[in-house]
């Protein structure tokens, strides 16, 4: 198969014509090898390479927690949509896992829903597939003519344009005889949207990033599998969407001066929304739409392309001698590196910023290489720009000088100091920067601890939080000592990807991403709870008007079928008047009896308004929380009943 890769690699890049492509059909003798019969075929009825004679076949070899594999699947897509099965174009996805975790047939069909995948997908959990077809790298595609002989194999992701208009071009020249029909099996089995908040109608999907935001004490979840980017407060009521803006698969949020900065990811770039006004007033920051393969930018806005950036950080480098500035830290996963977005203008003074020994002034707006030299791999350095990083998806920052990243693909924690991004190990990984296979589930100390395709960090104190993705875990990081301890209160995580601490409440929101779930970790209690979300809504209603009696105070008993969220801000608001004075009190509401002292002698009433975020206790909505609100009146009379207390029922 290597020579046939390195004929197509030439055909590609020499742009060969159809006389071109019609010589080299006919030297085409390689007979596809079968697939075997005990394969586990993930998402449809079995099938053989034999029982396809007539048509095409396009193997796409990949394992989904690739990124130049999530690049693939677009192309291929369209190509579908081209050339559908029955007019003589079958794509197979042959799915060879590199990690334990994605050789599960359910994380697989998941990942089929996730991507949007509409082609027959095989589990090669052993690599029977891939080393009959003697592949060595994700992505690998391979093309397999009507008669069952390789036609083509291209390597990676950088020549998927040119291979994949040689396949369009090979169709026309010698097109298929027949049409192949598939039997799926419904891929979103196992992926139901999960409802929260009654009357509500709020469903998460795949949700990839949270953000705490401490300014606005908001909450922002990216619902990457809708698209959309949704606000809700610390009670999980939603109280802004950010959606129909064309958005595909979004990941790491951001706040800046009132705008809320979002990954763009399978648009391949950075775009802002504000938070107030119109929430469709997108603005792009940085990228063009497409994906770019420069590894090391300089231009400004729109003009910049970009690849995948899958989380974002914003700083201030005033503190650091010698530079100034705000500036956008950019995970640029499809490049493997970490690129540098200038929000105003920045001064950096550091001798390996840019490879350049002098201090540099970058415009506002530019967006630039800041670590890693687009090689994907695990080595640590000094010099950033000798640095090689795989996928990194996450950052965080303690504050003071260092940056946190999760790298995926080397499954790894590394450590960013500034000014200099000096880059070190903290955990994970393997000594050797060329081995991207040094993942595992063992807590120990520096590269003794072993993980599994990180994806979600945040930092607490001095505590380095991580999203443990494939092993399902949250796990905590003392970066001074290196050491990695896994929280085992917190059980049932499904490749959780994001986390976000909120350091006042003692809470870290954690994205669960294949529960379609947001959930909190308290680490004072150690508790774990859904954050359930629902619409904003208030049921208020009007409970009508009484007459009592003066009695100097009154004590009210709020009574009601639901249980109260101690969490929550409730409250009773009281407004006593007579005819000529008012006065109004608030009064926190802790679920308890409340003595209301009245103020004043010649008090005529109470205007009441009790409000109430509680939870049903029973039933189908067990557990959802809502805002309730109770209006009442209580007016003073001698004539009135004589009482000493007033139940408020709320119902």
């Amino acid at each position: 198969m290597d020579a046939l890769a390195k004929k197509t690699k030439d055909l590609v890049k020499e742009n060969a014509t159809e006389e071109k492509i019609k010589s080299f059909l006919l030297t085409c003798v390689v007979k596809a090898p079968e697939l075997s019969p005990d394969l586990q075929f993930v998402n449809c009825e079995p099938f053989t390479i034999q029982s396809c004679a007539g048509s095409y076949v396009l193997i796409d070899f990949f394992t989904y927690c690739c990124i130049n594999c999530m690049h693939i699947i677009p192309h291929l897509h369209a190509l579908e949509q081209e050339f559908p099965p029955k007019d003589g174009l079958l794509v197979v996805g042959v799915h060879s896992g590199k990690f334990m975790t994605e050789k599960s047939k359910d994380n697989i069909m998941l990942a089929i829903k996730r991507f949007g995948i509409n082609h027959p997908v095989v589990n090669d959990d052993n690599y029977e597939v891939w080393n009959t077809y003697e592949v060595v790298c994700w992505p690998t595609l391979v093309l397999i003519n009507p008669e069952g002989r390789v036609v083509y194999v291209s390597i990676g992701e950088s020549d998927i344009e040119g291979f994949l208009s040689m396949v369009r071009m090979t169709l026309k020249l010698h097109p298929p005889s027949q049409g192949k029909e598939i039997v799926f099996i419904d891929p979103s089995a196992g992926t139901k949207k999960k409802k929260f908040g009654l009357k509500s109608k709020v469903s998460l999907l795949f949700p990839g990033k949270v953000l705490y935001c401490p300014d606005t004490n908001a909450v922002f979840v990216s619902d990457t599998g809708n698209n959309r980017i949704l606000e809700v407060n610390v009670l999980g009521e939603i109280i802004g969407k950010y959606e129909g803006l064309g958005l595909k698969s979004p990941q790491g949020l951001a706040v800046y001066k009132d705008e809320l900065y979002i990954c763009d990811t399978f648009n391949h770039r950075i775009v802002k929304v504000p938070l107030k006004g119109d929430k469709k007033d997108l603005t792009v920051v940085c990228g063009t739409g497409k994906q770019g393969f420069d590894l090391m930018g300089g231009a400004k806005g729109a003009e910049q392309t970009i690849s995948s950036p899958w989380d974002i950080l914003i700083i201030n480098l005033d503190s650091f001698s010698g530079c100034h500035g705000d500036l956008m830290l950019i995970c640029m996963a499809g490049t493997h590196q970490i690129w540098g977005h200038a929000l105003t203008d920045v001064t950096m003074c550091h001798k390996t910023f840019i490879v350049m020994s002098t201090c540099n002034v970058i415009p506002s707006g530019t967006t630039w290489r800041l670590v890693g030299n687009g090689t994907e791999g695990n080595k640590n350095n000094s010099y950033p720009q000798h640095v090689t990083l795989a996928q990194p998806s996450g950052i965080t920052f303690d504050g003071k000088k260092f940056c946190y990243i999760a790298d995926s693909e080397s499954s790894t924690i590394r450590s960013m100091e500034l000014p200099s991004f000096a880059v070190k190990n903290v955990a994970g990984g393997e000594l050797d920067p060329c081995n991207l296979f040094g993942y595992g589930d063992i807590d120990a100390k520096g590269v003794a601890a072993k993980l599994q395709h990180p994806v979600g960090i945040t930092i607490c104190g001095d505590k380095v939080y991580i999203a443990d993705t494939y092993n399902h875990k949250l796990k905590r990081v003392s970066p001074d000592m290196r050491t990695v301890n896994t929280l085992r209160e917190v059980a049932n995580l499904k490749e959780p990807s994001g986390l976000s601490a909120d350091d006042s409440r003692g809470r870290i929101y954690i994205a669960d991403t294949n529960n379609h779930q947001i959930k909190t970790y308290n680490f004072h209690d150690k508790s774990v709870k859904d954050f359930k979300l629902l619409d904003r809504k208030i049921f208020a209603r009007n409970l009508g008007v009484i007459t009592v009696a003066y009695r100097g105070s009154i004590m009210i008993y709020p009574t009601f079928k639901y249980k109260l969220n101690k969490e929550a801000d409730s409250s009773i608001k009281a407004e006593f008047f007579s005819p000529d004075k008012k006065q109004e009190v608030l009064i926190p509401y802790h679920g308890k009896v409340v003595e209301l002292n009245v103020p004043f002698m010649d008090c005529t009433g109470i205007q009441l308004v009790l409000t109430v975020f509680n939870c049903a206790i029973e039933g189908p909505d067990e557990d959802a929380c809502f805002k309730d609100e109770c209006c009442y009146r209580i007016n003073f009379h001698p004539s009135g009943q004589a009482v000493d207390r007033v139940e408020i029922a709320l119902s």
